[in-house]
């Protein structure tokens, strides 16, 4: 049963990551424009992605916030926008070189591993890299992990009557591009915080669905 509602806006790896074998019976994929109540109708959680559209996402605020009053879950990556969240983002530098050079020392300085998406993971799997930085977050929200510096990478908040977690980490995209092989270590953990649903074995795109022969 899809309890997973994702925001699609016609990128790629949203649709990639949505459809694959290992989630699709799980993620119902929500055209940003389609997006109403009707639509959130038996979902128990929502995935807001990195390169979503954001105008579009502020106009349909209300729907976003009344589903968390109802106590169900939000999953915030990437980039977002004050037009709709109560936090501040900001642009920063993408490090997509640390893994070259420290494999073992991602571009983080604390993360809580007691929150249930972390729980278990090794710092590599726990960031790859970030993009941006939360400058500032909801009042009552508690920081998940930072920068050396001092920046929020991940937050999470129950303010608003649900849990609201926002991340600059892209394990969405990412997953969907299979740019970094290791993502089912975060990825399974977080459709399991979601859901309550645990997924196993190995994302894969089945290029047959794309019109690629799967004959050399």
């Amino acid at each position: 049963m899809k309890t997973i509602g994702l925001l699609f806006n016609g990128v790629w790896s949203h649709y990639t990551f949505a459809t694959a074998p290992k989630y699709k019976e799980l993620i119902k994929l929500i055209y940003i424009h389609d997006f109403n109540e009707a639509s959130l109708e038996g979902l128990e959680a929502l995935i807001i992605p990195f390169q979503s559209n954001q105008k579009a996402i502020a106009s349909k605020k209300e729907l976003i916030y009344n589903f968390l009053s109802k106590g169900k879950k939000i999953f915030v990556e990437g980039d977002s926008s004050m037009e709709w969240l109560d936090a501040k983002w900001e642009d920063r530098p993408t490090n997509n070189y640390w893994w070259v050079e420290n494999p073992n020392n991602p571009p983080i300085s604390e993360t809580d591993f007691t929150h249930p998406i972390y729980q278990g993971l090794s710092a590599r799997h726990s960031c790859w890299h970030t993009h941006g930085a939360y400058t500032a977050i909801p009042s009552e929200a508690k920081s998940i992990q930072k920068h050396p510096n001092g920046e929020i990478i991940s937050w999470e908040t129950n303010q608003y009557g649900g849990t609201l977690f926002a991340t600059t980490l892209d394990p969405i995209v990412e997953h969907g591009v299979q740019q970094i092989t290791h993502l089912d270590n975060y990825v399974d953990k977080l459709i399991y915080w979601l859901s309550g649903n645990k997924v196993s074995g190995t994302f894969e795109v089945p290029k047959e669905n794309y019109g690629i022969s799967i004959e050399c």
